[in-house]
């Protein structure tokens, strides 16, 4: 049986391609939250209100969501609003570390298992003019943080602590076992 994927991210979508995951996509539209919580009730809470919208279109399947957020000096952040506004915040994170934090649901019905996966990043020290080059390359507004990776060495980034595959957009440690648990892939996965 295939995974429904909750999700509208390419990357998400890559990194099950290149794991040999079987999955069908299904985005949910869902208002996700940004304030009023931690950081951690914050991604599991969107990632439930993403599992629960696909589960209702896709009865009796199991539904894979997630959603991720970066907390820095006490502040949460999602996707910005803006270009100008991306740039804001990755001059803010330039040189410094921050929290990326997944949170992953995997539903089927009343059964539901979920983490929230943090990877510690240090965004290189960078000036504006070389974070809009950067930046150039893709859209920010889609990534939380205004940025987005797909290989180790991108030169947004200097270190991750970490998950990598969290930060790129799926932490699919977690989502290897999980799936060969429920024997929903085969175990040389």
């Amino acid at each position: 049986m295939r995974l429904i994927l909750a999700s509208a991210s390419a990357a998400r979508r890559d990194l099950l391609r290149r794991a040999g995951i079987p999955f069908e996509t299904s985005p949910s539209k869902v208002r996700e939250r940004r304030r009023g919580a931690s950081l951690r009730e914050l991604v599991l809470d969107n990632a439930m209100r993403k599992a629960r919208a696909a589960a209702r279109r896709h009865p009796g399947r199991w539904i894979l969501a997630a959603d991720t957020l970066i907390e820095y000096a006490g502040r949460i952040y999602g996707k910005p609003s803006s270009r100008k506004a991306a740039v804001e915040t990755l001059s803010k994170l330039a040189g410094r570390p921050h929290v990326l934090a997944t949170g992953v649901v995997l539903m089927r019905g009343r059964r539901v298992l979920r983490t929230v996966v943090r990877s510690k990043v240090r965004v290189r020290r960078l000036d504006a003019a070389a974070i809009r080059r950067i930046l150039g390359r893709q859209d920010p507004t889609r990534f939380a943080g205004g940025y987005s990776i797909a290989e180790k060495r991108d030169p947004l980034i200097e270190r991750i602590e970490g998950s990598f595959t969290n930060v790129v957009g799926l932490p699919m440690e977690w989502l290897r076992r999980r799936l060969k648990n429920l024997k929903l892939v085969a175990r040389s996965l």
